[in-house]
């Protein structure tokens, strides 16, 4: 028997992990509504994730960050276009400081 898995057809995914200052849950679902508001108007993203860290609780899983944000585009061409665009940049300006720290891990095939 031969099983086949369904690969994504995004060759380059971006991954962001945000550690807010404020962490209530009031803070936690704006600052979430905002990345997903401006995620909304860039065209070059295939598909987008935003969410909190998961209740799976084992000693390797990193669980200290408040907000995730994992966006896939077709290539890298299409990230460079995400970077650049104009609400991403008003996203940063609006909301850095929100956080205290933030780490991005891209990867392409």
């Amino acid at each position: 028997m031969i099983t086949q898995k369904k690969e994504s057809q995004s060759n380059f995914i971006h991954m962001v992990f945000f550690w807010l200052k404020d962490t209530s849950d009031k803070q936690v679902d704006a600052f979430k509504n905002r990345t997903i508001s401006f995620l909304d108007q860039v065209d070059s993203i295939d598909t987008y994730h935003v969410g909190i860290p998961a209740s799976t609780d084992r000693p390797i899983i990193e669980r200290s960050y408040t907000v995730a944000l994992v966006a896939t585009f077709k290539d890298n061409k299409e990230h460079d276009i995400y970077q650049e665009h104009q609400a991403h940049k008003q996203f940063i300006d609006d909301c850095q400081h929100l956080w205290d720290n933030v780490k991005i891990f891209d990867t392409d095939k």
